[in-house]
């Protein structure tokens, strides 16, 4: 190996010339190896036992030479091509010697090639595995009729470019459903880990107790285990400090499956974790229990009550996920500047003085205010983080870094910033039959601007009753506590919404729902679901596809006491077009507007009927189309 560079075992393909080159391989651990033998240069044939039926009657294949082959005189003097899977490598292995095979190539069912393990002594012919996606080429030729000519050969390197860690092409990304707050935090080596697995799983390959596995489940354990061993340095870390310490220690070489394109924040979060480095972070971003309170509170969460709720904003204090005291700041929408606050706490044994280093996203202004930290230990400093649009395309997320650095530490942050043409609320709520209402529009932009009216509409309402479900069991069902009613939506609607409300039901009760898309009316899937721990859902869906929507309701837990067994209650479901002004509503805006400014607009309707809500709409519309939608709710 030399920098820049890896050197891997591989093969040669001689034949035929559509897939000539070498291809990565792994020795087996338990046959003779390549480099006590000479270069060997043959066909190679695709094996058949002639069976399906392993012999713990398991399903196996025709290719996984778990039997006695029966094309033996095909395979006489040739190498064998085998498939993973079915049976021990050794069991194949001796199968294709006996049927005269010189070697034995085995072709990977998941992932990379391994190291195949076996009872030594039983054969006297070398083994090698290929990995799924090189064997498949090779097998698709086979299957095709072509002859494959390859050699094998201890001297055959196969030398790949080596730009850093890589994430796998699985690995979830960015941005999260809740786009200001960044994810992933971290990432954790996931590829073709060595694992125990049970020998009768569903999905890996029977009669084994180990195997390399890859995937989000391979990587938790990584960082879970490196958790546990920072909570044995540093018994009162809490977990919100855990997570700092990773992600602000983390590294960023990380490139992306391509194995050329350096990762970014969406791939990889903060980094790759080092917990070496995490053990002493330096500072650490703490989140109170209140302010996980808030981010509940701005999400609906089912986990705090609307008192707490109220409660906190009775407070003052802010609800917006963005001002979550993370170690990250994801700005989805900045169209002109924003401030984010942050609070960081010495945790080391000694005074520290920090100042920041800034990498500032593309086009985007960063200042951070103070300048410097200077804590004790266990003391909390706090600092705000301004950001201002400067240049460059809209509607992209731009990438950067903060970091607090001295002689001992760098804390680490990443940036998040998507700019954007214009920021709206995004819904306003009033009541009143005839009425009026204001609210600020933010542009990041200079040019022409208009303002669509959609609605006001009113609901189609539902009358249904639910049985009480003592199993609390949800399904795709009708009855045993569960009722569906559908509501077909026409074509070019802009939005969707369907709601249960806490005073439109007979008593106490706690229904859930459930929304099922089914286009043709038959076929149904599932598309979201609203299940807090009382009967207030909603679910909202924008640009909803024309076609049959199912909203089945189930009830959880109803009060059979009050209005008796079972519960009789309303469904409401609203839909506004992309055109659908009715009326109504009205919209005071202006028609050219001016990047970094803020336009109040007002909206006025009338003759609205009592005892019922209305659903519309105010669309924010550039030169580039609809890049914005405020929902107006209005009561009577």
């Amino acid at each position: 190996t030399r920098e820049g560079q890896t050197s891997i075992e591989a093969m040669q393909v001689n034949s035929p010339g559509s897939i000539a080159g070498k291809y990565a391989v792994r020795e087996a651990s338990f046959t003779p190896a390549l480099s006590d033998v000479d270069p060997i240069e043959a066909e190679l044939v695709l094996v058949d036992d002639n069976t399906t039926t392993l012999a713990d009657g398991g399903t196996g294949t025709t290719a996984d030479g778990c039997e006695a082959l029966s094309n033996g005189a095909e395979i006489d003097g040739k190498i064998a091509f085998v498939e993973r899977g079915g049976c021990e490598f050794d069991i194949k292995v001796v199968n294709a010697e006996n049927a005269g095979a010189i070697a034995v190539l085995v072709y990977n069912v998941a992932g990379d090639p391994i190291v195949m393990n076996g009872s030594p002594d039983l054969v006297g012919i070398p083994a090698l595995m290929i990995g799924q996606a090189d064997g498949n080429l090779i097998l698709a030729e086979l299957e095709a009729g072509e002859t494959v000519n390859i050699v094998l050969d201890k001297g055959l390197l196969l030398t790949e470019p080596e730009t850093g860690n890589r994430m796998a092409m699985f690995s979830g990304r960015g941005p999260a459903p809740a786009p200001a707050i960044l994810k992933p935090d971290v990432t954790a080596p996931g590829v073709n880990i060595l694992a125990g697995i049970t020998p009768d799983a569903a999905n890996t390959l029977s009669g084994e107790t180990y195997g390399y596995l890859s995937g989000t489940s391979m990587a938790t354990p990584h960082v879970a285990g490196t958790a546990a061993l920072l909570l044995e340095a540093n018994p009162l870390w809490t977990p919100d400090i855990l997570r700092s310490a990773l992600m602000t220690s983390a590294r960023q070489d990380i490139v992306r499956d391509d194995n050329e394109t350096p990762a970014n924040p969406f791939d990889f979060g903060a980094g790759h974790i080092v917990p070496n480095s995490a053990i002493d972070p330096g500072l650490a971003y703490t989140v109170s229990p209140e302010e996980y309170d808030l981010f509940a509170c701005a999400a609906a969460s089912p986990a705090v009550t609307q008192a707490r709720c109220d409660e906190l904003q009775a407070g003052g204090f802010s609800f917006a996920p963005e001002d979550l005291n993370q170690p990250s700041i994801a700005l989805p929408r900045l169209a002109n500047e924003r401030t984010v606050d942050r609070r960081v706490t010495n945790v080391s044994d000694s005074a520290q003085v920090f100042t920041p280093v800034i990498t500032a996203p593309p086009g985007i202004d960063v200042t951070v205010s103070p300048t410097t930290l200077s804590l004790g230990p266990g003391d909390t400093g706090a600092f705000s983080v301004t950001f201002r649009y400067l240049s460059g395309p809209l509607d992209l997320w731009r990438y950067g870094s903060l970091s607090w650095e001295n002689n001992d530490y760098a804390v680490r942050s990443p940036l998040a910033i998507r700019p954007v043409s214009l920021t709206a609320p995004a819904e306003v709520v009033s009541f009143g039959g005839t009425g009026s209402l204001e609210f600020d529009v933010e542009f990041g932009y200079t040019g022409a601007y208009a303002a669509g009216v959609h609605g006001l509409n009113l609901p189609t309402v539902a009358r249904l009753f639910v049985d009480n479900d003592p199993t609390k069991t949800f399904t795709f069902r009708t009855g045993n506590g569960v009722v569906r009613q559908l509501f077909e939506v026409p074509e070019n609607q802009l939005y969707l919404r369907f709601a249960l409300f806490d005073a439109l039901t007979d008593g106490d009760d706690d229904l859930d729902m459930y929304i099922y898309y089914c286009p043709d009316g038959n076929i149904c899937n599932r598309i979201g679901e609203s299940g807090s721990t009382t009967s207030q859902e909603q679910f909202n869906l924008a640009l909803p596809a024309a076609g049959i929507y199912a909203v089945l309701v189930h009830g959880f837990e109803t009060d059979e006491v009050n209005g008796g067994p079972g519960s009789n209650f309303s469904l409401l479901g609203w839909a506004f077009g992309q055109v659908d002004d009715v009326g109504n509503l009205g919209v005071t805006a202006p028609s050219f507007v001016a990047a970094g400014t803020t336009e109040r607009l007002r909206i006025d309707w009338a003759n609205l009927a009592s005892d019922t809500i209305y659903l519309g709409g105010i669309s924010h519309n550039t030169p580039q189309g609809l890049v914005g939608l405020t929902i107006v709710t209005i009561g009577n």
